[in-house]
């Protein structure tokens, strides 16, 4: 979008990736980017991805193209991964029907984050950490995709919490570290990554 001799006013919301809170406003001469759409293109394409990424986690058969761009997509943002963590860890959900970013304003930490709560189909949380997985590589081969390294990142860092769930600590730890070579502030891999330093375990195990 161009503008010539205007006052645009943006205003940005808080995410659990640390950005910033509150009203910024711009006066520009000439031209104006999308400053906003551009600094916040992931988080809106994991939004939207976010139920397709969440099937192609727990799909049958091997892990195609297509479905690992929209898992590696919908990895782009904590509030989304937070949600598919969540989608995994309940024993119930067949079906991502109605799934939705996590708002840690109005919704508590899933408790399965930290290990806490009922215990998920341990094969369904092996399988999706290994799609995860999957998706990284398929990344590699073709780096020309589009796909973003922060959602790939992501990606590795819920497969890293998918193999901390299960109780395999060292595969986590190497997929933390894998997902922290990519980005190194990923809050989900730090997180696992410290967990399996500390033996911090789930409760599911014991």
């Amino acid at each position: 979008m161009r503008t010539t001799d205007t006052t645009t006013t943006a205003t940005t919301a808080t995410t659990m990736n640390g950005t910033a809170t509150g009203t910024a406003n711009a006066t520009t001469t000439g031209t104006t980017s999308d400053t906003t759409f551009v600094r916040y293109s992931h988080e809106i394409a994991a939004a939207v991805t976010l139920p397709s990424g969440a099937r192609a986690l727990v799909a049958p058969g091997p892990l195609t193209a297509a479905a690992g761009i929209a898992l590696t997509t919908a990895c782009a943002a904590l509030s989304t991964r937070l949600a598919l963590l969540a989608f995994l860890a309940d024993p119930q959900a067949d079906e991502p029907i109605g799934i939705t970013g996590h708002d840690p304003f109005t919704e508590p930490t899933p408790p399965a984050l930290v290990g806490a709560g009922p215990e998920p189909d341990r094969e369904r949380v092996r399988r999706a950490g290994d799609r995860c997985v999957d998706a990284w590589r398929l990344w590699t081969q073709d780096r020309g995709s589009g796909q973003s390294v922060v959602g790939v990142a992501g990606a590795l860092g819920l497969g890293a919490w998918c193999a901390w769930a299960v109780h395999a600590e060292a595969r986590a730890a190497t997929r933390a570290r894998y997902a922290l070579d990519l980005r190194s502030q990923d809050p989900l891999a730090r997180l696992v990554l410290r967990s399996c330093t500390l033996g911090v375990r789930a409760a599911w195990r014991g």
